[in-house]
């Protein structure tokens, strides 16, 4: 799957959306037809994320965090190839923010800029 811009993705000549990851503002998102995302639990710091699970953060340390507004939850998916999926609170749609999982520990935001290692130590989860 090749990775788009969030301006390639949106001014796509024939208005059909296309598969791909694109990025923005700090976050890496992916449109993936829901059928392709493998609804498994994954180790994640001290814990296991199972599909349907919340949490506002992933990792403790600003620099190596990933934290939602207010009022915003991830709600994880599950997996597609290496990638986690999420979305946002109980939205349900074939776009999700991505992260690609390097281990237990270590999850990773791609962009043109560069990339970005999210550390997790402890998960915490939230209950909305």
């Amino acid at each position: 799957m090749k990775q788009l811009s969030i301006f390639d993705f949106l001014e796509n000549q024939e208005h059909e959306q296309q598969e791909g990851f694109f990025y923005t503002k700090g976050a890496m998102y992916a449109k993936v037809s829901r059928d392709k995302v493998k609804a498994v639990p994954v180790e994640l710091g001290d814990g296991i994320l199972y599909p349907g699970d919340f949490v506002k953060q992933l990792g403790e340390k600003a620099r190596t965090s990933f934290r939602m507004q207010k009022g915003y939850y991830l709600r994880y998916c599950g997996k597609y190839d290496r990638a986690l999926f999420f979305s946002v609170n109980d939205f349900v749609s074939d776009y999700y923010y991505a992260f690609y999982y390097i281990d237990q520990n270590t999850l990773l935001i791609c962009s043109d800029a560069g990339a970005k290692d999210i550390h997790v130590e402890r998960l915490v989860k939230e209950t909305k």
